[in-house]
């Protein structure tokens, strides 16, 4: 049987919830153990949350309501997901959860690497020099759009052939590529890469995410309706710079 546990684990945090107990009192616990932060409600806000519901059965509103409670009360980005039993496992996964049957290891990186289901790429270090492609070669093409509430995360290079809409989240180890309007929050270069880029066909989003860097756009960025030209953002000199492509 799981203890309750909040704790650090690669660029964010893990909660582990028990699988046994009324869910209700699950809840209250998980409550009072974020309440035992010093700053309250605000620090926690933005940090990256993977959950580990080990085997517990939990149907689709469950899920759901637990991640709009982390995400609105709490401002968690709940990304990833644990779990054992098929049902929640498969709500998870409508929630665009990425989803284990087990809580994933991490490799070293060698030359036979592949990934599978329960294993996670090596951390990308973060470099000023070329990237380390050959660690971000499983990209993900989405041929659509990504809605407001929607997360899309990827361990590699994360293409999306559509819209990311504005309050849609979109992270990845590696490059992000929008072929499209991007509204939305992309954070590229996750877990440390500051070699990863954020390309985008209009890039209209309120804040960029590269690596441990944030930048923010103008005041006014969401009102212009001229069309944009394509534009990449990259790290130089230690900050977010963004360029005509």
């Amino acid at each position: 049987m799981q203890e309750l546990e909040i704790k650090g684990w690669r660029n964010g945090l893990l909660i582990v919830l028990p699988d046994r107990g009324e869910w209700d009192e699950v809840r209250a616990s998980l409550e009072a153990r974020l309440n035992e932060a010093k700053d309250g409600r605000t620090f926690w806000r933005g940090a990256q949350v993977t959950l580990d519901f080990g085997a517990r059965a939990l149907a689709n509103e469950g899920v759901a309501e637990l991640c709009d409670w982390l995400r609105g009360l709490w401002g968690l980005i709940p990304l990833a997901a644990v779990a054992a039993d098929d049902q929640t496992r498969a709500a998870c996964e409508k929630l665009v959860l990425k989803t284990y049957d087990v809580l994933p290891t991490i490799q070293k990186a060698t030359a036979d690497w592949e990934p599978s289901k329960t294993t996670e790429p090596p951390t990308v270090r973060p470099t000023h020099a070329s990237p380390p492609r050959s660690e971000l070669n499983n990209a993900l093409y989405l041929f659509r759009n990504v809605r407001s509430g929607q997360r899309v995360e990827h361990s590699g290079n994360l293409v999306i052939c559509g819209d990311v809409s504005a309050d849609a989240e979109v992270v990845a180890t590696g490059d992000i590529i929008v072929v499209g309007k991007l509204r939305g929050r992309p954070h590229a270069g996750c877990q440390g890469d500051e070699s990863a880029r954020i390309v985008a066909s209009e890039l209209r989003a309120p804040q960029l995410r590269i690596a441990g860097k944030i930048a923010a756009a103008p005041p006014d960025e969401g009102l212009r309706t001229e069309k944009r030209s394509a534009e990449i953002a990259r790290i130089e000199n230690g900050e977010i710079q963004v360029f005509p492509l």
